[in-house]
């Protein structure tokens, strides 16, 4: 009888085995399909086309899919593009002052020589963009998350201004800034 409740045991084992390596299969094709949706979109994904029209056409584009796109040297001066999807988009020497990039996400976008004076960047995701050479005068950097992935305090103008250690102000050096006096832009209004 001892014997016997042995055997049974073991084949339990032996099956409760076999039940945790599909779990584990289960699990780790789970894993790899949520990584490759959430974090390797751009092989999947493009702009849509009927988006960019709008933008070329109208200026405004909310909730606008422009990943990847290429919109370099675009005339977007005062453009509506609030919680676009702009990440790797090519938007080198783009004029987009005053345009309301709030919430936007530019994650690796090449804003390289743009004109972003007085833009409405506020709690926009800048990550990995290249914004070497771009005019930030003035432009609203409240809580966007920095090319380096850390957030800009509010009352950021014109550069992405940090809370150091201390509790002081830091900021990049060399960025121009809105100046002392002058009063902030909001979208919509002149």
């Amino acid at each position: 009888m001892i014997k016997s409740m042995r055997l049974t045991r073991h084949k339990t084992n032996q099956s409760g085995d076999k039940d945790i390596t599909a779990t584990h299969g289960r699990a780790f094709l789970s894993c790899l399909t949520f990584f490759i949706v959430c974090f390797i979109p751009d092989i999947f994904y493009a702009f849509s086309e009927a988006d960019l029209a709008r933008l070329l056409s109208s200026k405004e584009c909310k909730f606008c899919n422009l990943l990847n796109a290429d919109l370099s040297n675009a005339q977007l001066s005062g453009a509506q593009l609030s919680n676009a999807t702009l990440n790797s988009a090519k938007l080198s020497n783009a004029n987009l002052s005053r345009a309301n990039l709030s919430e936007a996400f530019l994650t690796n976008a090449d804003l390289s020589g743009a004109n972003l004076t007085d833009a409405y960047l506020v709690n926009a995701n800048l990550s990995n963009a290249n914004l070497s050479g771009a005019n930030l005068a003035g432009a609203n950097l409240s809580g966007a998350i920095w090319t380096d992935k850390n957030k800009c305090d509010k009352n950021s103008y014109g550069e992405c201004k940090r809370t150091s250690l201390e509790g002081l102000p830091s900021s990049p050096e060399g960025s121009p800034g809105r100046g002392v006096n002058t009063s902030p832009w909001l979208p919509g209004f002149k």
